[in-house]
This record gives C-alpha cells, structure tokens and sequence, in this order.
C-alpha cells in the first residue's frame, strides 16, 4: 500500500472524479464488485473461501460507493470498452485510491510527531494522544469496514419499520416487507446471472460480453423473484434508484453527502435496473425510510418514536432468546418514594449478576465525518456519554435499597444483592470507528461490582446472542471483554467476539496492548451467513465451542450454563477461562474420579490450584448423602484455600454414573 503522496486529498478526489466520468466507467464499477463483493465456492461455504473478501487490494464499501458517486456526477456512458482500456482503468482506480489512503494517513503522521513532541515537553500520554484529533479519527470513519452484515440490514428494517407500513404504503406505494422481498432479490438475482455470464466469456466473442449484464435486471425478473406485483416492485425500485443522471452536484469533497448511498440502483438505457452493491441497497432500505418520514413534519415524532421502540424492543428480544424473558426487563423505572429517578431501557437480572442496556438512536453526522474535533465530540456525547451516564446512574441505583424499580407494566422488580452489573450502551446505526471513538473519548467509572461498560450496536447484540446463547457463555464473554477495556485495540467488536470464538478471549496481566486484524473475523463472519442466510457450510465456528463437545467439562458446563444459580456461574467463569491444556487434565481427572468411584464404591476427589484466576477447585464424587458430601467438601475446600492462600475456592459434587453436577459451594 501506498504509504505517502505529495498531492492534496483535494487533488486526488478530483482526480477520481475525472476517472470516474470515463466513457464506460460502469463496466469498471461491474468489474470491481464482482472481483471484491462477490465469494465464489464450491459446494459447502467455508471460511478458506470467505478469507478472498479480506484481501488487502480489496475496494472496500465505502470506496465503492465513492467512486459510484463521482460516476453519478456525470452522463453514464453504458458504451463497453475495449478489455485492455476497462483493465487500465481498474488499475488507475486502484493507484488512486491508494493515494487517497495515504492522504487520510498524514494526519496521523503529522500527530505523531506533535504527540512526541508534546510529550517531551511535559503532557502526560493520555493527554497527547494523537486520537483524539478529528483530523486522525478520519481514517477509520472511512476505513474501518461495517458493523453490520448485509442480511441483517435486510431483515432488521422489516422490525424497524413495520410500525411505520401505513405511512410507506400512503406515500411510496409499498411496505417495508415489500420492501425487503425486492432488496432481497436484487441481492440473489446477480448470484445465477453472473455465472452465466461467467460461462458466456469463454466462447469467442467474449470481448463483446461485459460483467455488467449479471448486474442488470429487468422489473420483470425482480418483481418474480421477490413475488410482488410489477406495480409494487416498481414502487420499491424508484424509492432506491438515482431519479436522474447527472446528479449528485453536491458531493464536492470525500466528507459531503453521497447520493449513491441513499440511491445506490441505477436505470439502464434500456430501462432495466443496475444494482452494483447489494450491501449498499440492503443498508439505503434500513437506513432511507426514516429520512423519508422525517421530512414529514406531521408524522416526524411518529417515526422518531417507532425508531427508539425498535431498538430497545429488538435489544429485549434477543437477550431474552439467551437469559429467558422472565429475566429480561423492558421500560424499568426507578424510583424513589414514587418519582422517577431513571429509567433503564433494557434490565437483565441472573444470579447474582445483572446487565443494564441504555439504548440510543444517533448517528455520526457529516460534519464529523469531515474531522470537525467539536462535532465528533459532540455527536460521541450525544450518542454515547449520555448513554452511558444514564446506565451508570441506573447501576449505581440497583444496589441502593431506598429505590423502586418498576417495570413499565406496572409491575415491581425485586433485585437481589448483586456481586457485578454490566453496564452495556447499544446504538440502533452503524457508527463508523465507535470502538476508536469510545477508547478516546468515553469517561466512564467503575468499582468492585460496577464494571467498565460495553459499548456496540443492535448488530453486536444479535450475533452475541447467535453465537453465545446461553447465560453463562455470554456473560463470561461480556466479563472478560470489559475487564481488558482498551488493552484490545481493534475497530470492530466484531473481530474481538471472533478471536474469543476460536482461541479463547485470554491476556496476559504484563500485555498492555493488543491489535486483532480485521481478517481474524472470517470464521465468525462464515458462520453467520451459513445460519442467516441458508447458505451450506461451517455452521460454528472451531474453537470454544466445538472443543469440548464429548468431554465430561463440555457437559458439565451444558448442565449449569442456564441455571441461576451464582456459585454455578461463578464456577463456569473459571471453567470458560481455562487454557486447553488444563481442561484436559480436568478431564481426564474427572474421567478417573468417576471410574474409580464406580468401581469400588467409595469417595474420591480431584483438585486444582489456578495460578492465573488467584482461585482453585475441588470436585468430589462419591456415595455419600449429599448433606455429609456438602460438610466434606466445605471443610476440603476451606482448608485448600488456606494452604494455597488463594482468593476463592470452588467446591463440585457430581454423580458417579455421568460426572454431572449435583451441587456447587465457592
């Protein structure tokens, strides 16, 4: 990658534009998507197939969309160029948008050194921080990929939006399951017709053939595919296709308003319809319609209304998909000799452990995608502090036995003495470099039961709870992740959950600092479009959750990873945060324990000290009534606990004939 450029972001923006009104410049665009956009496999979809979307020439959502929007600027000339011109501008394309990488970067370079130089001068690191200058936090806002996958846009907007179906039907002809039925076929159709035109090329006159034509559609072809009616099809396409080209005057410089991403489908001379990038229409169907009804002054409360419930009832759902929706909460209300002191959006109560999610619905507005320090601070205020403010003062309130907390419904809440709460603040848009932003920008306290916060999106929660549907495994997951805080330096939560998935989400107490690479998430990011989409191939992915099938531990920890009980999920913390190598010994243990047991009888135990956790284990088995084995292995673990001078020490009963557990102390 180009690392450095003597030309301005100016200049390379306007060469691209240049570029981009080249005659035949959309058979360009059709090569591009293909190359990058598109995973070809054979048979079963697996992550080796998915890794080609992670290559580093990659044209990138954002860049795409850039260049479709320059196109926008100008006549399209739907002419097709010869092979060798169409490869040179792919080329230039890619030299350009190097360059324009590297613009993005000298900000960095530059805060670097004023940062060095700050600091020799007395600041204190936290203080020079090169992040937290708009100038530098402009690089991943732009560069820094998705937060959502494509099928979630889809089927997300459908929740979002069904509220809002009388208003859509009245003023643009269709529904938003309408909707999602043509966005979705505009996604599936290209998938058939570029095979074969893939096929076609072989033959002699393939110079005369363009990728292009896999990416048109007739109104006829969607509107079978997507089984609507021509007319409503046609209603959907014109609420998503550029009315006009030239168009998109006012898209001067790389941070103004791109119409490419609210029209992302072009019209053919022929009439037909041009979708280049599914992933752009399935984010304009999730993102559009609220703009459509907000410029609606008589329905914009409305609206802004339907868009907060979604998210906090979307959050409910899938959490209580996980913990059960006895002990999931929505529209709590805390009060204080019957006035309201807050309120929590979203409460999760289990064992002794409890989650509070504060919802919010704000997105980064141009002005802070263009580097304005006071915007981009402002806008992370609004949209994040506030959120987290609020889940504080909510935490604190949840041990303060003066309070209330009463459900919307009117009924009260009874909260238990609680040893952790979670802190978790969810927006319902992607919000480019959110993880960038919170490290920089979030105040945030803690103490021995609150925990530093969590901060992601609706997107985060629904594959957090895909992937980690139990109680025990996603609070583990949400403890560990916030206890290491900003020693994980990553743009995307997403790849954090991924590298957690295959090897374990561990740090060493001497690691400061640890950056996962975007491509760690092609096992997560296969796995969830083989469950969303039906797509065969690698359901789970390798790691945690496939390596202890079998064992004894795998189904030690299926018995107690849904049962309230605090010892027990205390105790499949520590299990969880084993290495592999220690839960193999753990499990031949318990497998010669148990043989033993059954053979002669008697009882016999089994006993490890954990260095790293400050803690250790005892697991007894044996025949004896479970009030005597409670006694005994109490008096066990107490004395262990003193001659090994550990914080805590875990007591385990479990049965002779399968090694489940009867009864856990701590």
């Amino acid at each position: 990658m180009r690392s450095e450029t003597s030309r301005t972001e100016q200049e390379v923006f306007n060469d691209l534009e240049e570029l981009c009104a080249s005659r035949g410049y959309v058979h360009v665009l059709a090569k591009l998507s293909f190359r990058d956009n598109l995973v070809i496999h054979p048979g079963k979809l697996t992550s080796e197939a998915f890794a080609a979307s992670y290559v580093p020439q990659r044209t990138i959502r954002t860049e795409f969309s850039t260049l479709l929007g320059l196109m926008l600027k100008h006549p399209i000339d739907f002419g097709l160029p010869a092979p060798a011109e169409v490869q040179r501008l792919i080329d230039h394309t890619g030299e350009l948008l190097e360059e324009l990488h590297a613009c993005f970067n000298q900000p960095m370079m530059a805060a670097l050194k004023q940062a060095f130089e700050e600091t020799q001068a007395g600041l204190s690191i936290e203080e020079a921080s090169p992040f937290l200058r708009g100038g530098v936090l402009r690089e991943p806002i732009f560069y820094g990929g998705e937060s959502a996958y494509s099928f979630q846009y889809r089927d997300f907007a459908v929740e979002r939006y069904a509220p809002d179906d009388d208003w859509l039907f009245a003023n643009k002809g269709f529904c938003v399951a309408d909707a999602r039925a043509v966005a979705e076929a505009l996604c599936t159709l290209p998938n058939d017709k570029l095979l074969t035109v893939l096929d076609q090329t072989r033959g002699a006159d393939s110079a005369e053939l363009s990728i292009l034509s896999g990416f048109t559609l007739s109104l006829e072809e969607i509107a079978t595919a997507a089984t609507v009616p021509t007319e409503i099809a046609a209603a959907v396409l014109a609420a998503f296709t550029v009315p006009e080209v030239p168009a998109n005057a006012d898209f001067k410089t790389i941070g103004d308003f791109n119409l490419a991403n609210a029209y992302p489908i072009l019209r053919a001379p022929s009439g037909d319809y041009v979708s280049l990038q599914s992933y752009g229409v399935v984010e304009a169907l999730y993102d559009s319609p609220y703009y459509w009804m907000a410029a609606d002054k008589a329905y914009m409360n409305t609206a802004f209304q339907h868009r907060g419930d979604f998210t906090e009832a979307f959050i409910a759902k899938r959490l209580a998909a996980v913990f059960g929706e006895g002990n999931v909460h929505r529209g709590v209300n805390v009060l204080r000799k019957g006035d309201r002191v807050s309120e929590i959006d979203v409460l999760v109560m289990f064992a002794d452990r409890a989650v509070i999610v504060q919802c919010k619905s704000k997105k980064l507005t141009l002005e802070a995608r263009r580097g304005n320090d006071l915007q981009l601070r402002g806008d992370f205020k609004k949209a994040v502090q506030d959120a987290y403010d609020q889940a504080h003062l909510c935490a604190k309130s949840l041990n303060d036995p003066t309070l209330r907390f009463v459900r919307a419904d009117g009924v009260e809440l009874k909260v238990p003495a609680l040893r952790e709460i979670y802190p978790v603040c969810i927006l319902s848009d992607h919000y480019p470099a959110l993880g960038a932003q919170a490290r920089q920008f979030l105040t945030f306290e803690t103490d021995t039961v609150i925990q530093a916060p969590l901060i992601g999106d609706v997107f985060l929660i629904d594959v957090l709870a895909e992937m980690l549907p139990s109680p025990l495994r996603l609070l583990s997951y949400v403890n560990r992740r916030v206890g290491y805080g900003n020693r994980i330096n990553t743009i995307n939560e997403l790849t954090i959950l991924a590298y957690h998935l295959k090897q374990n989400l561990w740090l060493d107490d001497e690691m400061n600092l640890v950056t996962i690479a975007d491509d760690f998430s092609v096992s997560l990011d296969t796995a969830m479009t083989v469950r969303r989409t039906g797509i065969p191939g690698e359901h789970t992915p390798e790691g945690i959750l496939t390596r202890l099938k079998g064992t004894l531990v795998g189904r030690l920890l299926a018995n107690i990873e849904n049962r309230p009980d605090p010892t027990l999920v205390e105790l499949g913390f520590l299990l969880l945060s084993l290495s592999g190598e220690t839960l193999d010994d753990l499990n031949r243990g318990l497998r010669q324990i148990a043989e033993q047991a059954r053979k002669d009888g008697k009882s016999h135990d089994l006993t490890l000290g954990f260095d790293d956790s400050h803690n250790g284990l005892t697991i007894h088995c044996g025949p004896l009534p479970n009030v005597v084995a409670a006694e005994k292995l109490a008096d066990h673990c107490r004395r262990r606990k003193y001659v090994h001078r550990a914080n805590g020490w875990f007591g385990l009963m479990v049965r002779a004939d399968d090694g489940l557990p009867k009864f856990g102390i701590h």
